[in-house]
Order: structure tokens, then sequence, then C-alpha cells
């Protein structure tokens, strides 16, 4: 019951920003259009501004571990590809297929996993945590353009074409600022990291609210099959197959409540604003978002409980 408490304090600010958005809509203080720009802001400026941060403020110097990273990465990629062929093979929609693709293999790891796991480990160190955290919520941005572009440019896709794609996306940019800032070790103000912070506080907020205005029953009757799927992948299915082979490796400990936070958590956030900007189905998105938070509250009080009591974690 803790974990379920825990899971429920996490979730209740996205519930509640998401609540705030449907009631905006309904009250019509903001038209559909306004929230369209909204979302681009939060795509363009916001959320590139969090994630520079998020990887520059890490510590990589005492608790830099390249197996485990490596491994991370490798199983996020092998996550984001078994999705890519299974929904491709379901899903001939070129908005629906990439968006459905993306709400599997992206999980929300920085705003939900790193909270969790401060309440797994109070008190503890959790910068292996962290450092994790910096390389992939960039490599979640580097494939989800790669899996929009590929869609959204068909058989005229090329490679010149998809590079450009990536290059110019904002989290893309924001992502690689952050790593070069950190490996060069410039050194920003506290002048200056004080206004960036508190930019960057803006984006979850305010992406969670843009999903709350797209939020409708209808949809969810509409897309029924694809939630379940989604949702089912994402919470169940992959935490099941890729937590059971971290066990089987030898990963216990801190480190294994990393790998788990990455398979385990709902559906990034940021996943929203990413379908929306790179023509994928926002609808679809932010229902995606919706349902899986909600419905983590149960399969991770579920896998935590199960972790715990074998002592993995």
């Amino acid at each position: 019951m803790q974990y379920f408490i825990i899971s429920f304090q996490i979730i209740f600010p996205i519930l509640f920003f998401m609540a705030l958005g449907i009631l905006i809509r309904q009250a019509k203080l903001v038209s559909e259009d306004a929230f369209g720009q909204i979302n681009k802001l939060v795509f363009r400026v916001f959320l590139p501004i969090k994630l520079f941060l998020e990887i520059y403020q890490s510590d990589f110097g005492s608790v830099f571990q390249p197996k485990l990273i490596l491994y991370g990465l490798l199983t996020v990629l092998a996550i984001y590809a078994l999705s890519w062929v299974i929904v491709g093979r379901f899903v001939k929609d070129r908005s629906d297929a990439p968006t459905l693709t993306q709400m599997i293999y992206r999980s929300n790891y920085v705003l939900f996993g790193l909270s969790i796991a401060e309440n797994m480990y109070p008190g503890q160190n959790l910068s292996v945590i962290s450092v994790m955290a910096a390389f992939v919520v960039p490599t979640f941005n580097i494939l989800a353009v790669i899996l929009f572009e590929v869609y959204r440019g068909g058989e005229k896709l090329s490679i010149p074409h998809l590079l450009k794609g990536i290059a110019k996306n904002s989290l893309v940019i924001g992502s690689v600022l952050g790593l070069l800032a950190k490996a060069i070790g410039i050194g920003l103000p506290s002048l200056v990291q004080k206004p960036l912070t508190d930019l960057g506080a803006i984006a979850t907020p305010l992406a969670i609210l843009c999903v709350g205005a797209t939020l409708t029953f209808d949809a969810l009757k509409k897309y029924k099959k694809y939630l379940i799927l989604a949702t089912t992948g994402r919470l169940v299915v992959v935490p099941a197959i890729f937590l059971g082979l971290s066990v089987a490796l030898g990963f216990r400990g801190i480190e294994l409540a990393g790998l788990f936070l990455i398979y385990a958590s709902p559906v990034a956030s940021s996943s929203f604003p990413m379908a929306r900007e790179l023509d994928g189905n926002g609808e679809l998105a932010g229902l995606g978002v919706a349902t899986s938070n909600v419905a983590c509250l149960l399969t991770m009080f579920l896998w935590i409980t199960l972790l715990k009591y074998f002592g993995l974690c």
C-alpha cells in the first residue's frame, strides 16, 4: 500500500493539470488554436531548456558506469525496434503507427522514475539513476524523431532529410547542448541558471495542460483498442521481458531500480508535444499519457512489491 500511495502522490499533479486543461477547454478560456501554439512553445522552448539543465546538472564524475548505461541504451533500442516492428504489422495509418510505437517504447523516466526512486531509497545517493537519465532521455528523443520522420517522409525519405530532421529537432538540440556543456566543462553562473530553471519548470505543467485540453470521452472510445495495446505494452509486457532479463544478468539494488524505472514508468509526457509537432496523432498521444499514468497506479505498486518481496531492489 505504501508504494500505491507514493505513486498516487506523484501522479496527482499530472491528473490535476489534465483536469485543469479539460476545464479550460470546456470554459472556452483558450481556443484550440491557442493550445496548439502553447504546445509549440513547450516543444521548442521550455522542454529543450529542461532537458539541457537535467543533463548539465547531472553528476557524472563519481558514478559513471559505462556497462550499466550501455546495457540500458541497448535495451531501449531493443524495445524501440520490437515496438516498431509489431505496431507496423498491424497499424498502417502514418500518424497512428509512430504515435503508438512511441507510447510503448518511451517512458516518463525523469518525471516519474526519479520521483519513485527517491521514495524507494530515501536519503541515499541516486546519482547512478540521474546519470542514466542524461543518456536515456536524449536517446528517446532521437529515436522518436527518426520514427516520425520515417513515417512522415514515406517513400521520399532520404538519409540527408532524416539527418536534417534530427538536427533541427528542439529536444535533440537541448540534449546535445547539455552533453557538450558538460563535456567541455562550461560553468553557467547562478544568475543564468535560475531563470533557465524557472523556464524549464514550466514545461511539464504546460505540456500536461495541453494533454487535458485534447481529451474527450469520444476519443477514448475511438482509440480503445490502441490504448489497451499501448498501456499493456508499456506497463506490463516491456517490464516483464526486460526486467526479467536484467535480473537474469545479475543486476540488483539501485542499478536494477534504474533499469526497472526505464521499463515500467508510464508514457512520457513529452511524447504528446512530440507527436503534435511531428505530424503524429496528438489526440492518441495525449490519451496514452493519461491512461498509462492512471493504470500505473496499480502496475507500479505490483512491480515494486514484487521486487521488494524477492529482495532484488
